[in-house]
């Protein structure tokens, strides 16, 4: 291989030979986009015949790609069409389909491993054909309540759509010299971006219609697939003349992982305002952009796979496996990539990281290595790197913000002192100006605008636990098939098969070793499981089952362990794969969860009775001169119940950026402002008197908003500010749906949720301090054993009573049946505690974690569990506080299962219809208070019984309360929570109309 720099700038002049590569793998399925194709799958034969969907085509496929043979690279097909009829064949072709054979393999063909019609049975009817979320929840009847691509019509629209990119690539193609990286850079995001059509199409079918794989959509594999494909041809570019194109592609062919990060959260730390946060994330955001724009793009070496709030992750060319990977055959690509990425972060205060992974078969090492970037991000300078400096300053105090860089002020005053440097200065006017041009998307970008009527706000947290899932560890708990219903779909008078686990692995023991009964068991693996086994020695047959898909020992580790052999072998027969196609589905799918929330927050931000709580005055001032983008504060109203109101200035007139429903009522007429003075006070210090010649309602973009600011956004977290009187019905949204969508993988996903609540006034950097701490803690939360008391199954679903470690009791309702009426055996099963198996469906999934002494994890399905069963559970979570002090983000955080607080909801709502009135509710707290005090002591945990005596005997008295809703009472006495909820509305929310 030649010198990294100039193979990678060989790639730059095959860019589009890379891009039309990619452009085939994205279109390769796309017939299965037609309707007829879930209909032929469905029981409704109808002759369809997808892999011939570009006869349609006008102008026809070979002819509109009839240029691209001119870029040498080796052996092209003997027909364009064979890329459309060739990609999933067994044999590997040595020529460029070989490429997208091995790509194709690793994104769809991984799913097809058993023999034709031993998995028919799993096959879904035309009436029932769902596509289903990656962790099993159903999202559409496809052709029963068909998307746009399925409906009339839909097809021949994606056709003509079709035709125009592969047109819009031979122009673009055909004048590559003066095509500009920008214009490539364009045609791809119209069509692959966020809101790309081939995108938006694609994820609207499935790829696989058979469950459980109609969990992944016909995008998911097309992308992941010509990702994979495009790095395959950008490595036999790189390989050159000494890439052997005979050898079997369609096996040998192996990736890398590229992943570049940036540590987000040293910017997030030293944010002063929330404008300094957000502006650096805009320039982040704009970092990842441009690194992606090189990769995809510029080089088109890979596409990205992955990507959250501080890491990327891209495919990239690896080595055949026949090849050594060693670091320094590496060491020197991954250099020359971070010298072109340090060129793009260079007006950025932290080096970017580059990594470049070991070749692999196996997607799932891209977990690992994100992990890792993460781990080095947590040193912002992690290595040397050059400071951007301002070259204008001239000395001056220290940035607050950037805390290295000069703010070219002088002086003692602390307004000087507070000045940023221009550099930060800078980013919150970039953040400034993308609100001032609607690009905010409606959301407000000003706390004053947030702030409840009491002045107060909520930063709230939400984490899915995705990093077992990226890595493949909680796939372990999903199930291809079920051993048992496999069985008894493919058993026949003269040859039985194993019908649970057990058996399973001990005939795949005895087809290892030799004789008569060996041969035999071989022989039925090969018939009725698997096809892979055909021609192939257990060694091969065992890297790619297992090596190739999950996190495993080789097989000489496994030397003179041959049941540790048939075991992992018995349970990747059966596991759901870690498909890359579907591990992006994973991701994705946390991704639209939190997205879909943004949109019901949003409403509910947005709800009021004063309909100036999301609507803009224009305020004209009758003289002086005002700075352009400033923002001014003042109070309006008598002294005593003044409400802030802030303005910016900007083009001659004062936007106001505060909650007007504080400052007018809904009756109230602007205009009675006309003639107004109103002193106010720029961010310098400076007060001045601002005399209100007119005013007007703001127009749009900025004439409505929605109260509410997104911090960030990503598979890994989302974080926002909410008023924070709509906090609580933001949260029971959220549990609501997450409930809903991941009941089948509850005790695996769990949904840890932080409440940050504090003045508008308090200094931002101490909220996301407030903010992390809460984070941290949340994750510290370590799996548990809960125990079964109670398990019924009923229509469909199965009731679970379950006592957690803190000896409470907690009810789950799984749901276990397929929408067509099928028990679903895929998704919902537990982990059980002990290592034997007892059910029927019971499984055993092999463990390569050298830091644990459980080689082995026994799952169980959740309809199979009994009272005793002890389950493992990543608990959800939930931690609140709020912060009447900058130093309560010291203190010690109560971290609670979230089920406490749907429990103190319901509290609260009792509290509504028991109370006699608001004053009641304050003396029952007050009392509470007081005698824990007077006491000394934790009195609930030193003499439980005398405290909740006196808890019911105060009840009675104060609120006349009896029978069951007394003991309701008391009982969330003693779990503390009548006292954290009254405490909750009465002083935080400050609840003050009548119960």
């Amino acid at each position: 291989m030649s010198k990294p720099s100039s193979s990678l700038d060989r790639l730059k002049a095959q860019r589009v030979l890379l891009l039309a590569c990619e452009a085939i793998g994205w279109l390769h399925m796309a017939g299965k986009a037609h309707p007829d194709f879930l209909r032929q799958h469905g029981g409704q034969k109808n002759g369809y015949k997808p892999k011939e969907w570009a006869k349609a085509l006008v102008p026809g496929w070979n002819s509109t790609l009839a240029w691209l043979p001119r870029y040498s690279i080796a052996t092209w097909p003997g027909s364009l069409s064979d890329f459309l009829s060739q990609f999933d064949q067994g044999e590997s072709k040595s020529s460029v389909v070989g490429l997208l054979q091995a790509a194709h393999a690793m994104a769809s063909g991984i799913e097809k491993n058993h023999p034709s019609g031993t998995t028919k049975y799993l096959g879904q009817d035309a009436t029932h054909m769902w596509l289903t979320t990656a962790f099993g929840h159903p999202v559409r009847n496809l052709l029963e309540d068909p998307p746009k691509v399925l409906q009339d019509g839909g097809w021949d629209e994606l056709l003509a759509k079709v035709a125009g990119l592969l047109q819009a690539l031979q122009n673009l193609g055909g004048n590559d010299a003066a095509t500009s990286v920008d214009a490539w850079h364009a045609w791809r995001r119209a069509l692959v971006g966020n809101n790309g059509w081939l995108r938006q199409a694609f994820s609207e079918t499935l790829a696989e219609t058979r469950i459980p794989n109609n969990d992944v959509t016909l995008w998911d594999q097309s992308y992941v697939a010509a990702a994979l494909f495009k790095s395959a041809v950008a490595g036999a570019l790189l390989e050159g003349n000494s890439f052997n194109w005979n050898q079997n592609l369609r096996q040998n062919t192996r990736w890398r992982v590229l992943t570049i990060g940036l540590g987000t959260a040293h910017y997030e730390a030293r944010a002063v305002r929330i404008g300094d946060w957000s502006g650096a994330r805009r320039e982040i955001d704009r970092f990842f952009d441009t690194v992606c724009k090189l990769v995809e793009v510029e080089l088109a070496v890979g596409s990205l796979l992955y990507r959250d709030d501080e890491v990327l992750a891209f495919s990239f060319p690896g080595l055949p496996v026949d090849e050594k990977d060693p670091e320094g055959e590496r060491e020197p690509i991954r250099e020359v990539l971070q010298e072109r990425v340090d060129r793009l972060a260079k007006g950025l205060d932290t080096p970017p990281v580059v990594w470049l992974s070991d070749s692999t078969r196996s997607m799932i090492r891209m977990a690992r290595e994100v992990e890792g970037a993460r781990r080095t991000l947590r040193v912002p300078l992690h290595r040397p790197w050059k400071v951007p400096a301002d070259e204008n300053a001239q000395g001056g105090h220290t940035c607050p913000v950037c805390g290295f860089r000069p703010n070219g002020s002088s002086g003692s005053a602390r307004e000087k002192k507070g000045t940023p440097c221009e550099l930060c200065r800078e980013r919150r006017r970039g953040r400034l100006q993308d609100w001032l041009s609607g690009k905010a998307e409606g959301d407000s970008i000003w706390i004053s605008e947030v702030a409840d009527r009491n002045d107060r706000v909520a930063l709230l947290t939400l984490n899915l636990g995705l990093g077992d899932w990226l890595d493949g560890t909680a796939v372990d708990s999903l199930r291809a098939q079920s051993v048992g219903e496999w069985a008894e779909m493919n058993t026949t008078a003269s040859n039985r098969l194993p019908a649970d686990s057990h058996d399973l692995a001990d005939w795949i023991r005895t087809a290892m070793g030799t004789g008569n009964q060996a041969t035999q068991a071989r022989s039925q693996i090969e018939k009725k499981l698997a096809l892979g086994l055909k021609g192939a020695d257990w060694q091969s047959f065992y890297d790619l089952m297992v090596q190739d898909r999950a996190d495993a020992p080789t097989w000489s580790d496994l030397d003179g362990h041959e049941n540790r052999r048939a075991q992992w072998l018995a349970h990747q027969l059966f596991r759901k794969n870690a498909a890359p196609g579907r591990v992006r589905r994973f991701w994705e799918t946390t991704e639209d969860f939190f997205s879909e929330l943004l949109v019901q927050f949003r409403e509910i931000a947005s709800q009021d009775s004063n309909h100036w709580r999301v609507r803009r005055l224009i305020l004209t001032a009758k003289d002086g001169s005002w700075k352009e983008n400033e923002t001014y504060r003042g109070r309006w109203g008598a002294r005593d119940a003044a409400a802030p109101l802030e303005l910016l200035y900007h083009q001659s007139g004062f936007i106001t950026i505060t909650n007007l429903a504080r400052v007018l009522g809904p009756a109230d007429d602007p205009s009675a402002l006309c003639g107004k003075e109103l002193e106010v006070v720029d961010d310098e210090g400076t007060r001045r008197v601002l005399t209100i010649d007119q005013v007007t309602e703001a127009q749009a973009p900025l004439g409505t908003y929605h109260p509410l600011l997104v911090l960030d956004r990503s598979p890994a977290r989302f974080r926002l500010l909410v008023p924070l009187s709509a906090v609580d019905e933001c949260m029971r949204l959220a549990v609501e749906k997450w409930e809903a969508e991941f009941a089948r993988v509850w005790d695996r996903m769990p949904l840890r949720a932080g409440v940050v609540g504090f003045s508008r006034k308090l200094p931002y950097q101490a909220v996301v301090e407030a903010a992390r701490n809460v984070e941290d803690d949340l994750a510290r939360s370590e799996r548990e054993t809960w125990q079964v008391s109670d398990a019924r199954t009923l229509d469909g679903w199965t009731e679970l009573s379950l006592v957690r470690p803190d000896g409470e009791h907690q009810l789950v309702t799984v749901p276990t049946t397929l929408p067509d009426g099928r028990p679903d055996v895929f998704y919902p099963y537990c982990a059980v505690k002990g290592g034997r198996t007892r059910e029927s469906h019971d499984f055993v999934a092999p463990r390569h974690d050298p830091t644990s002494h459980r080689d082995r994890q026994t799952y169980r399905w959740v309809p199979e569990l009994r009272p005793g069963d002890g389950i493992r559970v990543a608990p959800s979570r939930i931690a609140r506080v709020f912060l009447d002090s900058t130093a309560r983000r010291f203190e010690f955080v109560t971290v609670r299962h979230l089920d406490d607080w749907r429990t103190a909801q319901e509290i609260w709502r009792l509290i509504r219809k028991t109370a006699p009135s608001l004053t009641a509710a304050r003396a029952l707290e007050a009392l509470l208070l007081e005698k824990q005090e007077a006491w000394a002591f934790p009195a609930d945990a030193a003499d439980p019984d005398a405290w909740l005596d006196f808890v019911r005997a105060s009840l009675v008295n104060l609120w006349s309360v009896r029978g069951a809703v007394l003991d309701t009472l008391v009982e969330a006495a003693r779990r503390r929570i009548l006292q954290e909820t009254l405490a909750w509305h009465l002083h935080v929310l400050k609840q003050d109309t009548e119960i």
